[in-house]
C-alpha cells in the first residue's frame, strides 16, 4: 500500500494540553503536519500552541477551543481526561462538528472500573455510543506512556507497537500513518473496534504491573510485536 499523504490533513488533537495531547502534538508539528491544540480555556490551549510552534518551527499550529479544534480538525485525536461521565459530556457537546470523521481514540479508563467490568466494555465503544451520530473510530497509543512520545522516544530499530482497532479501513490505514509518522513507532492492526475492548487490557495499568514485577518501577516496559 502507498504510503498516505497527511499533509493535506489537520490533526486536531482534543483537548490537546495534557501529557499524552501536547506531546503528540508536537510529534505531528515535527513532521510538518498541520495541528491544532484543543481546550476548554483557549488561552491554555494558545499557549501550548505557541510553545510547540516555537520549537518545531512550524507555523502550522493552532490553539482554539475545543469546539474549534473539532469543527477544523479533518482527523480528531480524542484525548480528554477526568471522570467518564465529563468526557461523554464533552464528546455530546462536539458531536455536531464530528460527524463522519475519523477520532482516534488514545484514551484509556477502564482501570478506574472494577475488575469484573475488565475485557466486557472499552471506553472507546462508550465513547462511540456516547457521542450519538456516525463517525469512524480507531485506537491508538492506548499502552504508551507519556515520556515515550518525547523525551525517551524509541529506537527506530525496535520500535514500540501500538494496536490499531476499528471498522473503516481507510481510517485504520490514516491511524497506522500517524502512528508511523512518530520516530520509534509501528502500528499493528488489532481487528474490529469491538476488539478495543482487549486492547484497553494491555493498557498502562497492566504495563505498571509487569515493571513492578520485573523492572523496579522503571517504567521501561512495552509492546513489541515480533514478526
Amino acid at each position: 500500500m502507498a504510503a498516505l499523504d497527511l499533509t493535506r490533513r489537520t490533526i486536531a488533537v482534543v483537548p490537546g494540553t495534557g501529557e499524552i495531547g501536547s506531546r503528540l502534538a508536537f510529534q505531528y508539528a515535527k513532521a510538518g503536519l498541520s495541528v491544532v491544540v484543543g481546550s476548554r480555556d483557549a488561552a491554555k490551549a494558545q499557549k501550548i500552541a505557541a510553545q510547540i510552534s516555537k520549537e518545531t518551527q512550524s507555523s502550522s499550529v493552532k490553539g482554539l477551543t475545543n469546539a474549534e479544534a473539532a469543527a477544523s480538525g479533518d482527523i480528531i485525536i480524542w484525548n480528554p481526561a477526568g471522570p467518564l461521565k465529563d468526557r461523554e459530556e464533552l464528546l455530546k457537546s462536539l458531536a455536531s462538528h464530528l460527524v463522519d470523521k475519523i477520532i482516534v481514540d488514545v484514551t484509556n479508563v477502564l482501570y478506574f472500573f472494577g475488575e469484573s467490568e475488565w475485557g466486557q466494555i472499552s471506553s472507546t465503544l462508550l465513547n462511540r455510543d456516547a457521542l450519538g451520530v456516525p463517525a469512524r473510530w480507531t485506537t491508538a497509543f492506548k499502552a504508551t506512556i507519556a515520556r515515550f512520545l518525547r523525551e525517551d522516544l524509541p529506537d527506530a530499530s525496535n520500535p514500540h507497537t501500538t494496536f490499531v482497532a476499528g471498522d473503516d479501513p481507510e481510517a485504520v490505514a490514516t491511524t497506522i500513518a500517524l502512528v508511523e509518522i512518530i520516530p520509534g513507532f509501528e502500528g499493528a492492526k488489532a481487528g474490529p473496534l469491538e476488539n478495543s475492548r482487549i486492547v484497553e487490557l494491555l493498557g498502562p495499568r497492566w504495563l505498571i504491573e509487569l515493571d513492578k514485577l520485573n523492572a523496579g518501577g522503571k517504567l521501561s516496559t512495552y509492546w513489541k510485536l515480533g514478526v
